[in-house]
């Protein structure tokens, strides 16, 4: 007779039913898990240096700086010279000044400071940091100092780093400057070798302080982004334009209410390339000074020579004087005109035929048709046109 305990299933498989006892309660064990010794739990502290040094590489140097609050052993590791060549502090804060000057060092080459909240005195850099910051860092060129608060009084270009190539002050605010002067006043004395200034977003920045950045003999490139305050500059851009700026490259003034006649004065810079220009939300162009066809002709050749030609004095070996007319004029290579209603098909029929160096032109927001750009394409195939 058949075991009734099994019956056929219809995979073909069985099913066997077995009875599972119940273990004794003498046969009944338990495991107890054990807490490990001291010795055996590893803490940060326990890693190697090398381990270490690989996860401090991700913690910003406002976290970095405060290990040294922590134990000297991890003070120690945070101090290793390849974490502190570009320090950034995206949150300074002005109790922690001495910490951060401890941590910089010989070979420092850039540094970044700025306040990522409300920009207040207790988030902004000192005097005492940026004077100390010639012999702490002597190498270093390039220096950022974003949404601070200076007082003028206390903090002047003139303590800035002598070696500095790059100098960016952006959205800040700066107190108590003198009517008598510009803040920027003596920046030429004090950082020499300036390559690079970004002023972008500062409301203090007047039209007087292009007077100072113009004696700058080596700057080849010029941020005045979002400046509202640098308008009807015309005496300062046409002084400047003709006695300084001998090597400025690149002239940036987007979001900077400029006009045509600020373009005539600067057009006069043999040395400029590049121009950006990008038109202020606020601005009114049916109201307002704005740019026009006739401001941006001054970049092309013929329309140059006409308006603006220099006199030369040739003097001859009999004692003679003879006249003679220089024209002289920027060979534009980049000109972005972005949101200028004023500016028509007029500028693209000059351009394409006295603009030979031109290799990027940007007219996003114009009034030209399109099919007066795809004129200019066609002639100027060299030239990439935004639109």
């Amino acid at each position: 007779m058949e075991n009734s305990n099994k019956r056929p299933l219809e995979d073909g498989c069985q099913y066997s039913h077995t009875e599972t006892k119940k273990p004794k309660a003498s046969q009944v064990t338990t495991t107890t898990t054990h807490p490990k010794s001291s010795k055996e739990i590893v803490g940060f502290q326990d890693l190697s240096d090398d381990v270490i040094m690989y996860l401090f590489k991700y913690l910003s140097h406002d976290n970095l700086a405060k290990m040294a609050l922590i134990c000297p052993n991890l003070l120690r590791i945070s101090h290793d010279w390849t974490l502190w060549k570009k320090p950034r502090f995206e949150k300074f804060e002005k109790s922690m000044e001495d910490v951060y000057l401890s941590y910089l060092k010989e070979d420092t080459t850039e540094l970044f400071i700025s306040c990522n909240d409300v920009p207040s005195t207790d988030y902004s850099v000192s005097h005492k940091f940026l004077i100390q910051l010639e012999t702490k860092c002597p190498e270093l060129q390039h220096l950022t100092l974003t949404n601070q608060v200076f007082d003028a009084g206390e903090i002047s270009v003139k303590i800035l780093h002598r070696k500095l190539k790059t100098l960016t002050i952006d959205n800040t605010t700066i107190e108590n400057i003198p009517d008598s002067s510009s803040y920027l006043c003596g920046i030429n004395n004090a950082c020499p070798d300036l390559e690079q200034i970004i002023m972008t977003n500062n409301d203090w920045f007047l039209p007087n302080c292009l007077y100072a950045l113009a004696k700058l003999e080596r700057l080849r490139y010029l941020s005045l982004a979002g400046c509202k305050q640098f308008k009807d500059c015309i005496p300062y851009a046409s002084i400047t334009a003709i006695t300084g700026f001998k090597s400025l490259q690149t002239l940036d003034l987007r979001f900077t209410p400029v006009s045509d006649h600020e373009l005539v004065c600067f057009q006069r810079l043999t040395t400029l390339k590049n121009v950006l220009l990008e038109s202020p939300e606020y601005m009114n162009h049916e109201r307002d000074a704005t740019i026009t066809d006739l401001g941006l002709a001054g970049f092309c050749t013929a329309t140059f020579e006409f308006h603006y030609p220099y006199i030369q004095i040739l003097i001859d070996r009999r004692g003679g004087v003879n006249l003679r007319r220089v024209h002289e004029r920027c060979s534009i290579e980049t000109l972005y005109v972005r949101n200028y209603p004023k500016v028509t098909d007029a500028f693209l029929k000059t351009a394409v035929r006295t603009c030979p160096y031109l290799k990027s032109l940007d007219i996003t927001g114009s009034c030209c048709t399109s099919a007066e750009i795809e004129y200019y394409k066609a002639n100027r195939p060299s030239t990439k046109v935004i639109c």
